[in-house]
């Protein structure tokens, strides 16, 4: 089965990490994946597809340019068509969007949509505009499938599949041995040291973090953090350093590639996010065996097990941020058994091959259904 995954990536973050993880998983069960990557024109290569290429995966890029661009559109389906692809996979509101508003017999190729969680925190601009439309969409998509049970809440849709995300099971001794940043791990060093990572965006609630951190030092004095990612949020995060005073406690290196790498230097991994689907980068800590603190939002509650796996605060409230980062500080051993916990929920739950294999179930019915013009 040849399956054409689509995705306009700017980083190489959850979705990004989940997209691979699921191609790589589908090659070694044969499998012919193919990465179509989309992007504005005199783009340069972008660190999905560096990553795909390093990976052994197959990436096709197609530039063009932003809105509803019919003529692009139809340059991805050529090639779907000629390559013999059984499945188109969108990832994200620009493939629903483009293909999902096409008519079956225009689009002749069955259409899977995942949905990541959106990322529109209110206000009248694109963003709001774009998931609007992401919603009309998914009505025409042939399977629809959300990475946590408590997005259905979120979406009247008829029929939906519900397929967590995954990640590779591996051993310390299978791990690939990344070259890290001196800084980073100097800084890590110095101190008590939270870690976060993630596109510096609204979403994420970095600024509702840098709060609870200034409380925290109140009773930490070496208490730290570092952000591993970019974004536009950077300038308004960098005035809000200065004005806390955290400019000696805070990095924020920017974006590092595989940042995953750098999570055993934490003695907490923070998710401070306002909105989630279900976020790989929770995934990689419970493997890793950080303690987590996070905010209660998306799929996360269900993942760390109602706080049997980590500590779960409302959202968004840098008080209670701050109240569970202390509780993890204080209780290394109780920390170290929600660890473990963790570790053992991820290997039972979160496995990119089990994602890989129901996927796989929904491309079977689709290619079963479709020829009978029933959406799956």
């Amino acid at each position: 089965m040849k399956v054409l995954h689509v995705i306009d990536s700017d980083g190489l973050y959850g979705a990004e990490i989940m997209l691979l993880n699921l191609a790589a998983e589908q090659a070694a069960m044969g499998f012919e994946p193919v990465i179509a990557s989309i992007g504005e024109p005199r783009i340069g290569e972008k660190p999905l597809e560096t990553e795909a290429t390093r990976r052994g995966l197959r990436v096709e890029r197609f530039r063009m340019r932003p809105g509803p661009n019919i003529a692009g559109a139809f340059r991805v389906l050529r090639f779907a068509w000629h390559e013999g692809c059984d499945v188109l996979h969108s990832h994200g509101y620009k493939g629903n969007i483009l293909f999902g508003f096409m008519p079956r017999a225009v689009r002749r190729v069955p259409m899977v949509a995942t949905l990541h969680g959106w990322t529109w925190t209110g206000g009248m601009d694109r963003m709001g505009l774009y998931e609007w439309l992401d919603r009309l969409s998914l009505r025409f998509v042939d399977a629809v499938v959300m990475v946590n049970g408590a997005m259905r809440q979120k979406i009247d849709l008829p029929s939906v599949h519900v397929v967590p995300n995954g990640i590779p099971l591996i051993g310390e001794a299978d791990r690939r041995a990344a070259p890290l940043d001196p800084r980073i791990v100097e800084f890590c060093r110095g101190g008590i040291t939270l870690g976060a990572i993630g596109r510096l965006s609204p979403e994420k609630g970095f600024d509702i973090l840098l709060d609870a951190v200034r409380e925290v030092a109140e009773h930490h004095p070496d208490i730290r953090l570092v952000i591993l990612g970019e974004g536009e949020a950077r300038g308004g995060l960098e005035a809000k350093i200065r004005e806390l005073g955290l400019t000696e406690r805070v990095l924020l290196p920017g974006y590092v590639p595989d940042a995953g790498c750098y999570l055993p230097l934490f003695r907490v991994f923070v998710l401070s996010s306002l909105t989630e689907g279900l976020p790989m980068v929770i995934l990689e800590a419970m493997q890793a065996g950080v303690p987590i603190v996070a905010t209660r939002v998306g799929g996360v509650p269900e993942v760390l097990q109602e706080g049997e796996a980590g500590v779960l605060v409302p959202a968004p409230s840098a008080g209670d941020l701050a109240t569970g980062i202390k509780h993890i500080i204080a209780d290394e051993a109780g920390a170290r058994d929600m660890a473990a916990v963790a570790r053992q929920r991820l290997e039972a739950n979160y496995s990119a091959i089990a994602m890989a294999q129901k996927y796989q179930g929904i491309y079977d019915r689709l290619a079963t259904w479709s020829a009978g013009g029933h959406s799956a």
